[in-house]
């Protein structure tokens, strides 16, 4: 009986010293958990609501409304600034960019997914599109540069080819024949393939 008084007296003596800490604790526990609960909602609903507007804008793309594309990739890079649906928004306009020969928009576009793409594939295609850019403007050497990381296998042939695209148009005949090869040995698409082999072709001849 005697221990059983002292047990009570001890957590009574407990309790007072540390029952309203453990009160906050759990209080604390549980906000947490609802706020992250809450959290969760709110981000499914940005991401709902970004799908949503991103689908318009690709809506618009298709029917080549390009005021209408612009301002929806605008809105998306605005309010997600970081996100995939952002990046494609900023794709979708450097597209059009280059379609009416504004390479220096295009580039300033391409610049910022491939520097710091929210994911690699988004990386590596502006990377690409970049190379593209400036192939057409024969600025052979930024070419080479946005080319320089290590692509994937899936990229790996495109960018082969690119780079055979630069060595050629700075003359270097060599490299661009080796390049245009080692991307026939690793492209899987057949019209890629026939298109790599047509510009190998034209080298072989005018060699």
């Amino acid at each position: 009986m005697r221990d059983e008084e002292e047990q009570a007296e001890l957590l009574k003596s407990w309790w007072k010293e540390n029952g309203t800490a453990a009160i906050i604790t759990v209080v604390l526990a549980v906000a947490a958990l609802i706020g992250w609960r809450e959290w969760q909602g709110y981000q499914g609903e940005q991401s709902a609501e970004a799908s949503s507007q991103y689908q318009s804008m690709l809506e618009s793309l298709g029917e080549a409304r390009k005021d209408a594309v612009t301002e929806k990739a605008d809105a998306l890079i605005e309010s997600y600034p970081s996100s995939a649906y952002a990046d494609h928004a900023r794709l979708a306009k450097a597209s059009l960019a280059v379609s009416e020969a504004d390479y220096d928009a295009a580039i300033s576009l391409l610049e910022e997914v491939a520097n710091d793409g929210a994911t690699d594939e988004l990386t590596y295609t502006a990377a690409m599109r970049l190379a593209r850019v400036y192939l057409q403007q024969q600025a052979w050497d930024k070419a080479e540069s946005a080319l320089n990381g290590q692509f994937p296998q899936a990229f790996s042939g495109m960018a082969l080819e690119l780079r055979g695209d630069a060595a050629k148009g700075q003359g270097d005949l060599a490299a661009a024949q080796a390049h245009y090869a080692e991307a026939l040995n690793v492209l899987q698409d057949a019209g890629e393939k026939d298109r790599v082999q047509m510009k190998l072709d034209d080298l072989k001849t005018a060699s």
